[in-house]
């Protein structure tokens, strides 16, 4: 049966390894970026993180450091696949102007439409939680505005990062494409379904499943990494995150199928013109003003460049994630890690990755003027 498996596999994986170039390794920003990332491992107690790094649309650069499993033994690479947690939300932005471009939805429609919205909201809004803060349940809630985490006080008048009412989008998705929401968490749902038909297979990423139910990637889902938190100085090990994709996260992948959909995107393989100007926004306010989010993309400068990015955190899981373009020098890097170790604070209504120590450590390494200052 593993003989069977393991063929399986090989077949399955038709889209062939990202070679790297040899000369790269004596690339001093690798060799100082590679340094930084050994040290920041440690400091942030991460059993094991993957790294790639897309230059002028090539894979420039792809490491893994440390172990993927519960019992340490199985080494990181380039091609394990990693729980992405909210990194989910680049493949749901893009996949739902995919599917308006077609025609197939409208993002002006009400998210109070869709089945279970309003009890969300209603409870949402008496919880407490800083999601809830200024959410009136009665406002005329567009789908945009939910893609756009505008849906607090007026919408579509102040960017607040929602994770909670984002998650409502597969639902939202389901109805529209089914009529129902019964399939949403019981099978390949049609988020997974648009993502994967949109995305992953014109792109190419052989190792990426929209949701953990997807029966035709087997070995992404037997090679994916454990994930850990990290109790009295002691790597524990969290349960398996849920196999439906609600919207927020549910997308598993590797860093090197992270580079090929950089690359797919900028090439115009999934997304044209039109639709990469939307995906990176930034989007618009009412007033016209720009938000720092577009659909599924933070936007900001970072020394009058700018920088479009999204972070991944689950800690009931054990992972995180960066994801950061500098799209002015060509520049992308993608962090994957199965530990908590790469998220920082950012705030819920800003978009502040200068204040991710990974982030810094690739400023530093490749574009040493848009890194903010070492402390003596």
């Amino acid at each position: 049966m593993k003989i069977i498996i393991a063929l399986l596999g090989t077949l399955l994986l038709v889209t062939p390894a990202m070679a790297q170039p040899a000369a790269d390794a004596g690339d001093p920003r690798i060799a100082a970026f590679d340094a930084e990332l050994q040290r920041l491992k440690r400091e942030h107690q991460l059993p094991g993180l993957a790294v790639a790094i897309v230059e002028d649309r090539a894979l420039l650069w792809a490491e893994g450091y440390g172990t993927s499993d519960a019992n340490h033994q199985i080494p990181v690479t380039p091609d394990t696949p990693f729980w992405i947690a909210s990194v989910t939300k680049t493949f749901v932005g893009l996949a739902f102007l995919q599917l308006e471009a077609e025609g197939r939805i409208d993002l002006s429609d009400r998210a109070a439409d869709t089945p279970d919205f309003t009890d969300l909201c209603t409870w949402l809004s008496g919880s407490g939680l800083p999601m809830g803060r200024g959410l009136d349940c009665a406002a005329p809630i567009t789908i945009d505005n939910v893609l756009t985490h505008q849906v607090q006080g007026v919408p579509g008048t102040e960017f607040s990062y929602n994770p909670i009412v984002f998650s409502r989008l597969s639902r939202y998705l389901e109805y529209e494409m089914t009529g129902d929401i019964a399939g949403v968490k019981t099978g390949q749902n049609a988020l997974a379904q648009a993502i994967t038909r949109t995305i992953l297979e014109p792109a190419g990423m052989g190792r990426t499943m929209a949701s953990l139910w997807d029966r035709s990637r087997p070995m992404v889902f037997f090679d994916m990494a454990e994930g850990f938190g990290v109790e009295e100085g002691q790597f524990v090990q969290r349960p398996r995150p849920g196999r439906y994709i609600a919207g927020g996260a549910g997308v598993v992948s590797t860093v090197q199928d992270l580079a090929r959909y950089d690359i797919a995107i900028d090439t115009g393989v999934i997304a044209t013109p039109q639709i990469r100007d939307r995906l990176f926004g930034p989007a618009r306010f009412t007033d016209g003003s720009p938000s720092p989010y577009g659909y599924g993309w933070y936007s900001q400068f970072l020394g009058g460049e700018t920088a479009q990015w999204h972070g991944g955190w689950d800690p009931d899981r054990g992972f995180s994630a960066l994801y950061l373009r500098l799209p002015e020098r060509g520049l992308s890097v993608v962090l994957l890690a199965n530990g908590e170790g790469i998220w920082w604070d950012n705030p819920l209504d800003e978009a502040r990755v200068q204040d991710a120590p990974f982030a810094q450590a690739f400023l530093r390494a490749f574009a040493p003027d848009l890194a903010a200052p070492v402390a003596d």
